[in-house]
């Protein structure tokens, strides 16, 4: 798949943020199990609709026990692949982010779940991005996002109007001032839960 010519930077708020969505280990960053339509009758979220080249914004959500906060930077990643769920679950490169239970928490956090149904298979994307800046916890010591950029949404859904300009100057200060990879561990850690399964976001958060 392609660059398209005029990357678009989508905006949203990472409400739980344990280190499934986004997961940020393992030198490759992937949104998977949120921003996502579970259902072909539900509006395209962001892993429909983004495409290569695009950015990801995770802001902070309200809850500092289990999020950064308003107007940090959880994380950025820039779409470097976009894979069908069942692509990604066949692809040996990405074995280290299916769930294990081990000792090692970011084992546990596994996003790349085996699909079930031809629209899991063929309908539901993984976001897969190398160039790409987690904060996690260590943004709530960080200085706010520049106003400026006006990115920040603080309720459900997701921004993704911004203009052109905006993505650049946003993009360029954020290499200037952070170096790329995983700076920081998310900021909380829930358990890992066998009979369960690994904890998602909905869609809609």
């Amino acid at each position: 798949m392609q660059p398209q010519q005029r990357p678009r930077l989508y905006s949203y708020v990472v409400q739980h943020d344990n280190g499934q969505a986004p997961n940020p280990y393992f030198r490759v960053c992937t949104l998977c199990l949120c921003k996502f339509r579970s259902c072909p009758e539900q509006h395209r979220n962001i892993v429909e609709l983004a495409k290569v080249g695009d950015w990801i914004v995770g802001t902070g959500g309200a809850d500092l026990r289990i999020s950064a906060g308003h107007g940090k930077l959880i994380y950025a990643m820039r779409v470097d692949k976009k894979l069908t769920r069942e692509q990604y679950f066949d692809d040996i490169r990405y074995e280290q982010k299916k769930a294990a239970q081990t000792s090692k928490y970011k084992q546990t956090r596994g996003d790349n779940k085996k699909p079930r149904t031809v629209f899991e298979k063929c309908e539901q994307f993984a976001l897969i991005s190398r160039h790409f800046y987690y904060f996690g916890v260590e943004a709530k010591k960080m200085d706010d996002i520049p106003e400026r950029f006006h990115l920040e949404k603080k309720s459900p859904g997701f921004r993704s109007r911004f203009d052109p300009k905006v993505i650049r100057d946003f993009v360029e200060w954020l290499e200037k001032n952070h170096t790329p990879g995983k700076h920081g561990e998310p900021c909380y850690e829930e358990p890992f839960d066998t009979t369960k399964g690994n904890c998602r976001c909905k869609s809609s958060c």
